[in-house]
């Protein structure tokens, strides 16, 4: 019997040891992900193609991009960390990335609804479980309706950013010391734990990224047939790393009274950066190197997201085989707990396993079984919101550029901001918690609420609003009539659903 107690012990001491080492090569293979994502949008990038990614120039667009795409990979952790490398890269800026940050919020609560219709079959249960589930959903969606809104009017007023940016911009300034547009000079050790492994697949020519970064010199008129180039002392620079000999022999400097105000002044610099400059390769290593730099980045961005969606995956399940059986120990005392110190119950088990999903999802049966009140949910919820920004914040790190440490702290801002609107004031507090209870109620009627909810409020919706939104692009007289005729529609279906007594063909006022 003693031997056979042993023999357990010894089996799942070496289980825990196998999960141990899964987590540790789990985040070996995140961080892996996360440099080669990099690379790649480097390399389409600076061709150009990196274009295809910047659809959210619109406000309004960024969110809902930030949503579906959220939706579809079942986690925020990935979405914001993709983001953080979008920043990192300077595919996006950090004006445009804060919409999707939000969007993503959003998006990651649609897993608790799918979790509370596990309890379809007891009509107070599934109440419990939908009213529950969409405390996550109403939070951030009041969050959002709050504060985009005010980040985009600052944002026109100053012409650079809102709320959220300029509070970032200055934690980030005092962290590593103003210089607004530069990266951060010291390097990352997780970069270089990683960048070996990195380069056996894409290794970046950074001087190559640099000098096309700068763009095509501005032709400029200096008479009758007579065009001179006004090339700064950084572009020259650039331009010689990567081609000192062409740069020495080919360049004609302007002669005669034609001269520039700032920089050297060429006559034939647009030439040059054709020939020599937008022809180079940034991809000057490993096997991605033969396919060429958007081939190669297209590939390398694909194996990327897949590599970072596996590594999170196995790493989420690992960490909550490990430690979420003692999380529901924790969970379970949390309903006895001060609403504040429930926060921190939520945040502390999020940090752990990376994925609010995970503790949101958790807490979702609780609830459904009246163990945990609606009530509680809620700051465990706000918690796991915090937790989860930590992903961002690691992901930002370990790309350590100045824009993945600014939208990172957007990420922990918009969150903590909204608890500061939503949270500690009884009133609205009552908000958050009647909508989530409104919609568990007429749940507990009609037991497809909560596939229709999803598919409306997580696909239909923010699907709609992103062809909208892009239909402006295209036609701006368009955009607008489309946008009055959806407004007027949904006008239309709240005026029927309170004025005209929708909500009691729905439920019996009975």
């Amino acid at each position: 019997m003693a031997e056979e107690k042993e023999q357990s012990a010894g089996v799942f001491a070496l289980l825990v040891t196998l999960k141990i080492l899964g987590v540790l090569l789990s985040l070996y293979l995140f961080l892996f992900g996360l440099d080669l994502m990099g690379g790649s949008f480097s390399a389409l990038g600076s061709k150009g193609a990196g274009n295809l990614f910047t659809f959210s120039d619109n406000p309004i667009a960024g969110l809902m991009v930030g949503i579906l795409a959220t939706v579809l990979v079942q986690s925020s952790s990935t979405s914001t960390s993709i983001v953080v490398g979008l920043v990192g890269a300077d595919v996006l800026s950090v004006t445009q990335a804060i919409p999707i940050i939000m969007g993503a919020n959003i998006g990651t609560s649609v897993t608790n609804s799918i979790v509370s219709m596990a309890h379809a079959g007891d009509r107070l249960e599934l109440e419990r479980a939908f009213s529950g589930a969409t405390v996550h959903d109403m939070f951030n969606m009041l969050s959002v309706l709050t504060l985009l809104p005010l980040e985009i009017i600052i944002s026109a007023i100053t012409g650079e950013g809102g709320l959220l940016y300029f509070i970032s911009k200055g934690l980030t300034d005092a962290i590593i010391g103003g210089g607004g547009e530069s990266d951060l000079r010291f390097p990352s050790p997780t970069k270089e734990i990683v960048s070996p492994f990195t380069k056996l697949f894409l290794s970046k020519d950074k001087n190559t990224i640099k000098a096309l970064s700068f763009g095509a010199p501005e032709a400029l008129s200096c008479g009758s047939d007579c065009t001179k180039y006004c090339v700064s002392s950084d572009m020259s620079k650039a331009w010689k790393k990567v081609a000192k000999e062409a740069y020495a022999s080919f360049l004609v400097a302007c002669s005669g009274t034609t001269t520039c105000d700032s920089g050297t002044c060429y006559t034939n610099a647009g030439e040059f950066f054709d020939e020599n400059i937008k022809t180079g390769r940034t991809i000057k290593g490993g096997f991605l190197k033969d396919a060429g730099d958007v081939a190669g980045g297209i590939i390398g961005l694909i194996l990327s997201l897949l590599v970072l969606c596996g590594a999170l995956i196995v790493m989420v399940k690992l960490l909550h085989s490990l430690v979420m059986g003692q999380a529901k120990k924790v969970i379970m005392k949390g309903t006895q707990m001060n609403d504040y110190l429930a926060i921190l119950v939520g945040l502390g088990i999020t940090i752990i396993v990376q994925s609010s999903s995970v503790t949101t999802s958790a807490l979702t049966p609780l609830v459904g079984i009246g163990v945990l009140p609606v009530h509680k949910m809620l700051p465990m919820t706000l918690g796991a919101n915090i937790g989860t920004t930590f992903t961002s914040m690691f992901a930002a790190l370990a790309v350590m550029k100045y824009g993945s440490l600014q939208i990172a702290f957007c990420h922990l801002l918009f969150n903590l901001t909204g608890i500061l609107i939503w949270f500690p004031v009884p009133v609205m507090r009552r908000v958050v918690l009647r909508a989530a209870c409104t919609l568990g109620f007429y749940a507990s009627y009609w037991r497809l609420v909560p596939l229709i909810y999803i598919l409306v409020m997580f696909v239909a919706v923010p699907g709609i609003c992103l062809l909208i939104s892009l239909l402006y692009s295209a036609s701006v007289a368009g955009g607008v009539v489309v946008t009055l005729l959806f407004l007027g529609a949904v006008a239309g279906l709240i005026f029927w659903w309170v004025k005209l007594g929708g909500c009691y063909k729905v439920v019996s006022l009975e």
